[in-house]
């Protein structure tokens, strides 16, 4: 058994690896708009219902 591993990893299929890329994109680009939005009052800087 030397040079032979028991375990073989198949390749990912391509639609797995893009929909997994978009899902990632989409997930931080959602996360960016809302700490551009709401970040000063989850960090202390402005109080949500100061207008």
């Amino acid at each position: 058994m030397a040079g032979k591993h028991p375990i073989h990893i198949h390749p990912v299929r391509p639609l797995y690896r893009i929909a997994a890329t978009g899902l990632g994109a989409s997930m931080w680009l959602f996360l960016m708009i809302r700490a551009k939005k709401d970040g000063p009052a989850l960090l202390g800087w402005k109080h949500p219902w100061d207008h």
